[in-house]
């Protein structure tokens, strides 16, 4: 009699909302630090980097799983409050933990279904970003694990992007991820100063980290397996535009 693994998908939001009643699938709140929403799990307590949320978006949350997670589960995953993956492009049913963990048993990551653009990832990156800071970033990890440069240079020349930082794999591949992520963020901290950078933009190290774990997985060959997170008809374009018109939101209010 075969077991199935145990599979928890934190639901991360820096607001109250309405929560799904899906089993396996917990809230927590990013950013705790400045944050008081009526959310159970919170990301400031134990090892935690809440305060460093402004910069690092949902990625404080996912740290605080990582360093203070009871060791319990075999499989780790993260949504956000508003995107969820589905079981089709109808958008009626969130995914089930149940079926992460079948999926896993062939696959080694489960992501989104990429944004498809017809600029490449590197050119999408500059047009709303520095894309000094993206060549930081390839400085570093010539310098840590030089091996992982092929992978990233083809993501950055592809036209292609698993976005949102949203994911679901075993807790294995969770530990290394991380490790390996906030290995080069954390020297990408050190070189670059976002002080001057716009509210929108000071979120860099969570905009790195979308293209980043593109490039962990692809370095590391791993099998995935793709659920849709949007309508069909909301494509990549249309996420640039809502980009572009938080970016110009954001510049307005400074």
């Amino acid at each position: 009699m075969s077991i199935t693994a145990k599979t928890t998908v934190y639901i991360v939001t820096h607001k109250n909302f309405a929560i799904p009643n899906v089993v396996g699938y917990v809230p927590i709140l990013a950013g705790a630090a400045r944050n008081h929403a009526e959310i159970a799990i919170k990301d400031d307590t134990g090892d935690n980097i809440s305060i460093k949320n402004p910069e690092f978006c949902e990625l404080t949350a996912q740290y605080w799983v990582w360093k203070n997670r009871d060791g319990k589960d075999s499989n780790i995953g993260f949504v956000h409050y508003r995107r969820y993956f589905y079981t089709d492009h109808r958008k009626k049913q969130i995914v089930p933990v149940e079926c992460f963990s079948n999926d896993l048993k062939q696959a080694d990551v489960i992501l989104p279904e990429p944004w498809v653009m017809r600029q490449t990832v590197k050119a999408q990156f500059a047009q709303y970003h520095n894309v000094n800071d993206l060549n930081t970033v390839r400085q570093i990890i010539h310098e840590q694990c030089p091996e992982y440069i092929s992978a990233f240079d083809q993501v950055m020349r592809g036209h292609s992007l698993y976005a949102y930082n949203m994911f679901v794999m075993s807790s294995n591949h969770f530990n290394e991820y991380m490790t390996w992520l906030f290995a080069v963020l954390e020297e990408a901290e050190n070189r670059i100063d976002v002080s001057k950078y716009d509210a929108y933009n000071q979120r860099l190290f969570g905009f790195l980290s979308e293209r980043l774990l593109n490039v962990w997985v692809n370095a590391r060959k791993l099998r995935v397996k793709e659920y849709p997170v949007y309508m069909p008809e909301q494509s990549a374009w249309k996420e640039n535009l809502r980009t572009r018109v938080k970016s110009l939101l954001f510049e307005h209010k400074l």
